[in-house]
């Protein structure tokens, strides 16, 4: 049997890194895994986690989620030399603080170009295939700040939120129509640099607040330092997961990626008037 055909985005660290060097190394089942990032220039740390699978199982290629060109070229380029792509892994994306206020548009525009239209970009780019040949899987991988908006992420939780709607509005057409199966990963925090970065230097993501609005940064990111501790899961877990729904046969619309991330949905989604998060600052 041929292997089958994964093209993931957002692979120079993280979870993208993860899940290609999870599939490429796979045993039991066979992949072909194109693991894709914006700048082939940091590809060293793929390439040194790939280890014997590079260029036999995991292939490493140049995309960037918001130029159609660099998109539609990889995707002609695995169909030539493999007449299908079954899977589809939107993991592109990044994050930061912007304080309601104190980003420019055009910051806030650049991070929903990445998380959201990259999503839709790609995702256009390979229907056309998956919907010839009747199947494919494709994995959009969010955030529990696409269920739950988080405090300071004001524009990141839009584009989580955006994905999550597209996701559910093509879901029952893809699967009902052409055999395509659409699932939302849905990661709390997770050991990557991006968290790393984030965490590293609270004081620099409030340049430009007022006062008050830095003091309330710093105490919530004070206060649940601890929290942040207890539930950050290994960029590996979220790759198992990947792993297990592609496998499955009738896979869910939606995968929070722990217990204590799918409390934190259950509790938002149980009570429709959502007024407690109207106390997030306090835990």
């Amino acid at each position: 049997m041929a292997p089958q055909v994964v093209l993931i985005t957002g692979c120079s660290t993280g979870i993208g890194l993860a899940t290609a060097v999870c599939l490429a190394a796979e045993k039991q089942h066979e992949f072909k895994v194109y693991a894709t990032m914006r700048n082939v220039g940091s590809k060293g740390k793929l390439e040194a986690a790939a280890g014997d699978t590079l260029n036999k199982t995991l292939f490493i290629r140049e995309l960037d989620v918001t130029k159609q060109d660099t998109i539609s070229s990889l995707v002609d380029e695995i169909l030539r030399e493999n007449g299908r792509i079954d899977v589809l892994v939107n993991n592109a994306g990044f994050s930061g603080v912007d304080g309601i206020d104190k980003r420019s548009i055009e910051w806030c525009q650049s991070m929903m170009d990445t998380n959201y239209w990259g999503v839709v970009r790609t995702t256009r780019a390979v229907l056309p295939a998956m919907k010839k040949q009747k199947s494919g899987r494709i994995l959009n991988v969010t955030s529990v700040s696409g269920i739950i908006g988080t405090p300071f992420y004001a524009t990141y939780a839009s584009s989580k939120f955006a994905v999550e709607g597209f996701s559910e509005s093509i879901a029952a057409v893809l699967r009902d129509g052409y055999n395509i199966r659409v699932s939302i990963v849905e990661p709390g925090p997770v050991a990557t640099e991006l968290m790393a970065k984030l965490v590293a230097n609270q004081e620099g993501h409030t340049e430009g607040f007022d006062d008050k609005l830095k003091e309330m940064y710093l105490a919530r990111a004070k206060n649940i330092r601890p929290l942040l501790k207890a539930v950050t899961q290994s960029a590996d877990e979220i790759a198992k997961l990947h792993l297990e729904i592609i496998l499955s046969e009738n896979p869910h619309l939606r995968y929070q990626t722990s217990p204590a991330m799918n409390k934190m949905v259950a509790d938002k989604l149980k009570d429709t008037t959502t007024d407690a998060l109207l106390d997030a600052l306090k835990r």
